[in-house]
């Protein structure tokens, strides 16, 4: 008997729609920017192999062939039924979650950082003190956010709720609307607050989320450089955020935003050992 094929951490993987996989048949035409990056810049041959991830949990190994008649277009051949991936992933539990008002300056990198931590929903504030300049151009957050999942190697995309507004978005408790739509209870908010004394901290927050009473989902909100407005900040309490302090020093909001992503992703890798 044929051993069976294992994962191997040598393939480069494609991110693909899950759609699009659907309505492959098994053989995945690839577009110009995808046979680009595969051919040109990971230097990929036909006959090579690669690793297709949906997004949603699954991966498929797939073998590079020229498509038919067209020199110029890339097919991935996948090696297993699409019912059947090589790899498949459960939702990560409990769901880990951060809003944050984008500072001006390398937001991308932020971006980056939070989905490479397994940070699973990512909300983007444009609050009272934002930066105007601070917003992503139409697709640019989404690419990002493909390209570090599959450089990362995980199988699950953030989902991402761009240039909300942050008083709104805060009191109307979308985090609780998000989670119910998943089947799930309402989650713990937590806001992420400077010059208040005596806050607890996220780390002490964190740890008092154990047990029976753990939340279903936890959410971390995080302000602009110059801080929560004090509408804002009566806004998320009166709709149940709770302030938490992310240590004695005052935090530039990349920095807030990539400490509190890898508290959680800690809290819940420490929860499900």
């Amino acid at each position: 008997m044929a051993e069976p094929l294992r994962l191997s951490q040598h393939w480069r993987r494609l991110l693909v729609e899950p759609e699009r996989l659907a309505a492959c048949a098994g053989q995945l035409t690839l577009s110009a920017a995808e046979s680009h990056y595969l051919r040109r810049v990971l230097r990929l041959r036909s006959g090579d192999r690669l690793a297709l991830i949906d997004g949603c949990g699954g991966l498929w190994s797939a073998r590079l062939v020229a498509a038919t008649g067209a020199a110029s277009e890339v097919v991935a051949a996948l090696e297993q039924p699409l019912a059947q991936p090589l790899q498949r992933q459960p939702a990560p539990s409990p769901l880990i979650a951060l809003a944050v008002a984008l500072p001006r300056q390398d937001p991308d990198v932020l971006l980056r950082m939070v989905c490479e931590l397994g940070i699973d929903r990512i909300v983007t504030l444009q609050a009272a003190r934002s930066v105007p300049a601070a917003r992503f151009k139409s697709g640019r957050a989404e690419s990002i956010l493909r390209e570090a999942a599959e450089q990362c190697e995980r199988l699950w995309l953030p989902s991402l709720a761009a240039d909300q507004p942050a008083s709104t978005w805060l009191a109307g408790a979308e985090a609780d609307a998000s989670a119910a739509a998943a089947g799930l209870p309402s989650g713990l908010k937590l806001l992420a607050t400077t010059r208040h004394q005596g806050l607890p901290s996220l780390l002490d927050r964190l740890g008092e989320a154990t047990g029976a009473e753990r939340p279903s989902s936890v959410w971390v909100a995080v302000g602009p450089e110059g801080g929560w407005s004090p509408a804002e900040e009566g806004c998320a309490q009166a709709a149940g955020w709770s302030p938490v302090s992310l240590g004695e020093t005052i935090l530039r909001t990349s920095t807030a935003a990539v400490t509190a992503a890898a508290h959680l992703a800690a809290w819940r890798r420490c929860r499900s050992v």
